[in-house]
Parts: structure tokens; C-alpha cells; sequence
């Protein structure tokens, strides 16, 4: 069953490329970005580019790129491996169809817009769940102070936010801004007062960081 290892192999490769890149996207990195990084680090290519220097001054994005490398290094070496199993030993019909019905399964879901975006934003809840807040990198975005940064907010079922329109909660009294609404779905570019939020909205938010921490964090409460 070589071939059919190795079509599974592939394809667990391209599930961990996926996985990192969702990770450095909650780090505050663009998602298409993020994947070319990711890809870049796994099948170990060489590449010089603005983008690059954002994953090497950044502690947690290296780490991820690290393993990568690691693992590109250690796929290609079980990849080269098995292909040469394979030529040693005839293939046999039933490992073939197996192979190609694993391929045409996987090709169809990666096809499809809705299966990627469901899977791209369970994947994000639950590698954010410890961290409901994920601050953007400063230099990315804008010039800020020590005290103002844009940080993402996940609305989560009790936050006083839910329920409540923009203009209600009186959010902008407190120094908030409330930049884009990402839910499933839809993301709304500067959203007036009157946008309805709702439970599992990510607000990309701007302002006193303190005032973010206090208001917005689950835990720290609505006062």
C-alpha cells in the first residue's frame, strides 16, 4: 500500500500547511500571505521578500517556520523513500483506484469555497480560543504609541456587546473603534451605528489598548 501512503503523506503535508498558516494569520499576517510562507518553509524553497523579514523579526512566526523546515526536510526524505518502494514492487490495481479515489475525494473538498471556509474558520476558533484578543503587529498596520494598538475581538455568546447595536453600546465613548466585522459568511468594512453585532463576530478593533482589555476581554468583565 505504498502508493496509498503516499498520496495520504501528501496530503497530510498540505492539512499542516493549512494549520500553520491559520496560526500565522492569528499572529496578525494576511491569510494568502501566510500560506505562501508556510509552503515556502515546507518544501524548504529559497525566497527573499519584504514579507519574509516580518516572519524572521517575529518570535512566534519563526518558531512555526522552523518546524516547518524540519518537517519539509523529514517529508521529502519519507517521500523519496517510498517512491522508491514503489518502483521496487509492482503497483496493483485495487492500491491504484484506492489512490486515485483518495485524490479525486480530496480535490473535490479543497475545490469547494464553502468546505475551505468552514474548515479554515473552525480551525481559527479553536487554535484562538485560548486567546480572545490577538493583538496585530504595530509596523504592519499603523504608527502607534505604546497605549493605542488594533487588536481582534471575538464576541463571544455573554460579551455585553452581543445584541446590541454599535451605536448602543457606546463603545466610542471609551476610546473604540471599530474598524471591520469578520462573521461567516460576510466582512463588513467600517461598519455604522446601527450594525447589529452578534455572538461569534471578530471585531478588528482600534484604540486604547487598556479600554480594549477592560470592555472586551471575557474574562476582565463590561466594567
Amino acid at each position: 500500500m505504498n502508493l496509498v501512503f503516499l498520496v495520504s503523506f501528501v496530503l497530510v503535508l498540505f492539512i499542516i500547511v493549512e494549520i500553520s498558516a491559520i496560526i500565522l494569520k492569528l499572529t496578525g499576517m494576511d491569510l494568502h500571505m501566510a500560506r505562501f510562507q508556510a509552503l515556502s518553509a515546507l518544501v524548504t524553497v529559497g525566497y527573499t521578500t519584504s514579507d519574509s523579514e516580518m516572519v524572521v523579526k517575529h518570535h512566534t512566526r519563526r518558531k512555526i517556520i522552523m518546524v516547518l523546515m524540519v518537517l519539509g526536510y523529514l517529508g521529502t526524505a519519507t517521500i523519496v523513500t517510498t517512491l522508491i518502494n514503489i518502483m521496487r514492487h509492482p503497483l496493483t490495481l485495487v492500491q491504484v483506484a484506492t489512490a486515485v479515489m483518495i485524490l479525486l475525494i480530496a480535490l473535490s473538498l479543497a475545490s469547494s469555497r464553502q468546505f475551505r471556509g468552514h474548515l479554515d474558520r473552525g480551525l481559527e476558533r479553536q487554535l484562538s480560543r485560548r486567546y480572545k484578543i490577538e493583538k496585530q503587529t504595530v509596523e504592519q498596520v499603523l504608527r502607534l504609541n505604546r497605549d493605542y494598538g488594533v487588536a481582534e475581538v471575538i464576541l463571544e455568546e455573554h460579551n455585553f456587546l452581543v445584541g446590541q447595536t454599535i451605536a448602543q453600546s457606546k463603545i466610542r465613548d471609551k476610546e473604540i473603534f471599530i474598524l471591520a466585522i469578520d462573521r461567516p459568511g460576510d466582512f463588513i468594512h467600517s461598519p455604522r451605528g446601527n450594525q447589529l453585532l452578534q455572538r461569534g463576530d471578530k471585531l478588528i478593533v482600534y484604540g486604547k489598548m487598556h479600554n480594549i482589555y477592560q470592555l472586551l476581554c471575557t474574562d476582565c468583565g463590561n466594567s
